[in-house]
């Protein structure tokens, strides 16, 4: 139902923006409030090239264009253009540094942008400010495991036990506890069961092996000596009837 809303509002947004484009012949300030309903209707969606394509439209109206740059910086966030996120946060950070909000955004960028360091100052200036706000100080911990300053990390979860104390927020700071246990000292690696059986299998192949080539080994041994029997069994034979010939010869010669 939702999503129909925001798509009939798209049409007749769109209806309203051709009439008065073709009753004065050119876009002026009162177009900026249509294309800003699209756009906010388009990132509703998700559809985000729609969405900044309308956005960069209303954004000629001196009376969206900071709303713009604030909402183009979050579409390119959610399509993880940080460069571009950057470019239309940083000048909104410039010109209202004490705005948490924007600051904080801004730091968030420039953390998944890679600029570890920059995002750091920030999220410790944030935190300074708003000591007691779980959001700033766990973004400002995390960052910390991220910049591998385990100690400092530590350091501020220690600090927060009597600070934060519901459910959710012990949760949170033992969750980050362990993570950083697990970083700096990491569980022994499990031997892979597969690997094992593997392992199991080429012994039992090898012995196998063994087993089977013991018999043929006796087997071959015995064939030779039985060859070897007839060929001596053979040669008996025929040194019998040698000596048989011989004696019936002398038996002849003396008769």
């Amino acid at each position: 139902m939702k999503k129909l809303l925001v798509a009939l509002l798209i049409i007749f947004s769109l209806f309203g923006i051709s009439q008065n484009i073709f009753a004065m012949g050119k876009v002026d300030e009162g177009l900026a409030d249509e294309y800003f309903s699209i756009a906010q209707a388009y990132n509703d969606l998700k559809k985000y090239d729609k969405a900044i394509d309308f956005y960069t439209k209303a954004e000629r109206s001196e009376k969206y264009k900071k709303a713009v740059q604030y909402n183009l910086a979050q579409v390119y966030a959610q399509k993880k253009d940080w460069k571009n996120c950057l470019k239309y946060i940083k000048p909104l950070h410039n010109e209202a540094p004490n705005n948490i909000k924007i600051t904080s955004a801004y730091a968030y960028a420039l953390a998944s942008a890679g600029k570890t360091d920059e995002a750091l100052s920030l999220y410790k200036e944030i935190s300074d400010k708003k000591p007691d706000t779980p959001e700033y100080f766990f973004n400002y911990v995390r960052l910390l495991i991220v910049a591998k300053k385990y100690d400092e990390a530590k350091k501020m979860l220690n600090s927060a036990k009597e600070k934060f104390k519901d459910e959710k927020e012990t949760k949170t700071i033992k969750e980050l506890k362990d993570k950083i246990e697990k970083i700096l000292n990491p569980p022994p690696k499990k031997e892979n069961k597969k690997d094992k059986t593997s392992d199991k299998e080429k012994k039992e192949d090898k012995n196998k092996n063994i087993k089977n080539n013991k018999p043929k080994i006796k087997a071959d041994s015995k064939n030779k000596d039985k060859k070897k029997t007839k060929v001596n069994a053979k040669e008996t034979e025929k040194n019998k009837k040698d000596a048989d010939k011989k004696v019936e010869k002398k038996k002849s010669k003396k008769s």
